[in-house]
């Protein structure tokens, strides 16, 4: 994701007419660094602005655009010229700051300004004082991806194979490699830290401690969601849905004696926090996929697959004994990886979103993992753990929606193939035929895209 945000930074900072620009995602997923190495790359004097560091800071209160540069210079001992970059970070501890954004627009669009912070989400459905609306812009950032995960570990032979080449030309040395890094991002995961980590130590151990510490952090931060929700609640449903990923929510699964509407008011302040990632059902009959919602059908995602595994009790030694393809069956380690690459390949300029279909009926239970949208066609998506799997829902699926492609990820090489089948219809049989077309998982941020071509 962060190779996408510094590609959508530097179309932003080109723009004739620029709007201040906030930057939305989870804690920690490196939404300051992205800044500081953009300015750097760029040549701007950064102007950076902590507001957690002034509780009490007043420079916004007047209003008044060159009232609230002067003050800041003065608070952050240095100029603002032609050539700065100013960014207010942790912009939610004081939230007439980002009232104040629309001032830069309309009185000053010539400095760029970047604001990011945590818990914007929840600041920004709170706000006291009016949203610029129309006035800033937004860039959604998330863990990172396997490819940079990849260039972190500068594996930069598998990523230019990954990029360049398609699988079916990729020698088996090379693949095996690229399955036995795929293995080790499920337990490092994406978030910067842990990865920096990695790549710096290559010790497991040393992940399981960044792990730790974030979740902690992520729990720490429930004390200031009191006033909203009981944090009991919080921790309970956070502690749930982090060991039952992709389950349909069921609020009397997690607990018969709190009642469903507390957890429900839990599990959407996490969603707002970037904790968890909801995948909503679909009725999939057409585009966009989001005309046919029902936000009463849902099933979680983690933030990130380190994380969940974490959460999961698997541990570096445990890891570390196991084979790939083993690695790839315990719990759901491979649709969490799926999901947070899915969840963001809409574009980092619009909130992520994902969908699913569900069809519930006695005996005829259907479910399709993910749905995508590309080139103006509907592809449904299933992740499996190697070339054998039922594909009935599938094929219920394909049936209902008359559709003639499917795709399939997996541990094996790519292929195509022409399907001819059975499904039920009542107390028919009827017949349909459609191609599947299966790649090996580690390539789904290339696959995806290669769809709309």
């Amino acid at each position: 994701m962060k190779r996408e945000a510094e590609q959508y930074l530097e179309e932003w900072i080109n723009l004739k007419r620029r709007k201040p620009l906030i930057i939305r995602g989870a804690r920690q997923v490196g939404k300051s660094t992205l800044v500081r190495n953009f300015a750097e790359k760029k040549g701007f004097d950064l102007f950076e602005v902590n507001l957690e560091l002034f509780p009490k800071i007043t420079a916004f209160d007047s209003m008044s655009i060159d009232n609230i540069l002067r003050d800041l210079e003065v608070l952050i001992q240095q100029q603002i010229s032609s050539n700065t970059l100013i960014f207010l970070d942790e912009i939610q501890k004081h939230p007439i700051a980002i009232t104040t954004l629309r001032y830069f627009y309309e009185k000053k669009p010539e400095i760029p300004v970047i604001a990011a912070g945590s818990l914007l989400e929840i600041v920004l459905e709170d706000m006291e004082y009016s949203m610029p609306v129309g006035r800033v812009e937004y860039l959604y950032l998330g863990p990172m991806t396997f490819f940079e995960f990849l260039a972190a570990l500068k594996e930069e032979t598998l990523l230019e194979i990954c990029k360049s080449k398609s699988d079916s030309e990729i020698s088996q040395d090379m693949f095996n490699r690229l399955v036995e890094r795929y293995r080790e991002f499920l337990f490092i995961g994406g978030m910067p830290e842990a990865v920096l980590t990695y790549s710096e130590t290559k010790s497991g151990l040393a992940v399981e401690r960044v792990h730790r510490s974030l979740i902690e952090t992520y729990i720490e931060d429930f004390s200031k969601y009191k006033k909203r929700v009981n944090t009991d609640h919080l921790e309970m449903v956070f502690n749930y849905i982090s060991t039952h990923i992709g389950q349909k929510i069921k609020y009397s699964n997690i607990s018969r004696e709190h009642q469903s509407r507390e957890l429900k008011k839990a599990f959407h302040l996490l969603i707002k926090a970037g904790v968890i990632l909801p995948v909503y059902h679909s009725s999939c009959s057409g585009i966009p996929l989001k005309a046919g919602i029902d936000t009463n059908i849902v099933k979680p995602y983690f933030l990130d697959v380190g994380l969940m595994n974490y959460q999961y009790g698997l541990n570096w030694n445990d890891f570390s004994s196991l084979k790939p393809r083993e690695l790839f069956n315990i719990g759901v380690a491979s649709e969490q990886f799926a999901a947070q690459h899915l969840i963001y390949s809409i574009g980092q300029g619009r909130k992520p979103e994902l969908y699913y279909w569900l069809r519930e009926k006695k005996s005829t239970n259907a479910e399709v993992d993910f749905v995508v949208t590309a080139a103006g066609r509907i592809w449904p998506i299933e992740i499996k753990s190697g070339k054998s799997g039922t594909l009935k829902s599938l094929h219920q699926f394909l049936y209902q929606k008359k559709l003639g492609k499917a795709v399939r990820f997996n541990l094996d090489k790519s292929s195509s193939v022409k399907i001819d089948t059975s499904v039920k219809n009542g107390a028919m049989i009827d017949y349909i035929s459609f191609e599947l077309l299966s790649f090996p998982i580690f390539l789904i941020e290339k696959l995806v895209k290669s769809l709309t071509s």
